[in-house]
């Protein structure tokens, strides 16, 4: 006997999330990707391949890596925590404070004329956990981002 296969009884929708089944460690990866092919100079990716470009992407990556946790967050503890400890209470830079340290490390990822594009990824990717425990305006940054993806992705 052949069967035939049906159409569903309702047509698939949306339902308010526009990614559809992807989590926040499928968006994680995403970025991984994206910020990895972006440092390696893909074709496609020009428009990301510059200093200021791979920062900010770099930040967002670090941002999606804190906000789906679990292995993803510590990856991105791991990288952060040289330039961390170099730059923070206990350094002999004095205490400058959590916020102090996510200044230190933005102006890090911007302001020095890198000749590599992988320093500004690392930096960016640092800034981003050191932004998640800072709080203010920097936590104010981690939570908008991952409001966005959450609502997005339908993770929340």
């Amino acid at each position: 006997m052949i069967r035939l296969a049906t159409a569903p009884a309702t047509a698939p929708t949306v339902d308010g999330h526009l990614a559809g089944s992807i989590t926040l460690s499928g968006v994680a990866l995403g970025c991984a990707l994206v910020l990895f092919f972006a440092v390696r100079k893909a074709d496609r990716l020009k428009h990301l391949h510059n200093r200021d470009g791979i920062g900010v992407f770099g930040i967002v990556t670090g941002t999606t890596w804190m906000a789906a946790g679990s292995s993803w967050a510590a990856a991105a503890t791991g990288i952060a925590a040289v330039p961390t400890s170099v730059l923070g209470a206990g350094s002999g830079l004095g205490n400058p404070g959590v916020g102090g340290t996510a200044v230190a490390l933005t102006a890090l990822t911007f302001l020095p004329g890198w000749k590599r594009t992988l320093w500004p990824a690392l930096l960016g990717i640092s800034a981003a956990v050191v932004y998640a425990s800072a709080g203010g305006v920097w936590g104010m940054l981690v939570n908008t981002v991952r409001m966005l993806v959450g609502n997005i992705t339908g993770a929340l």
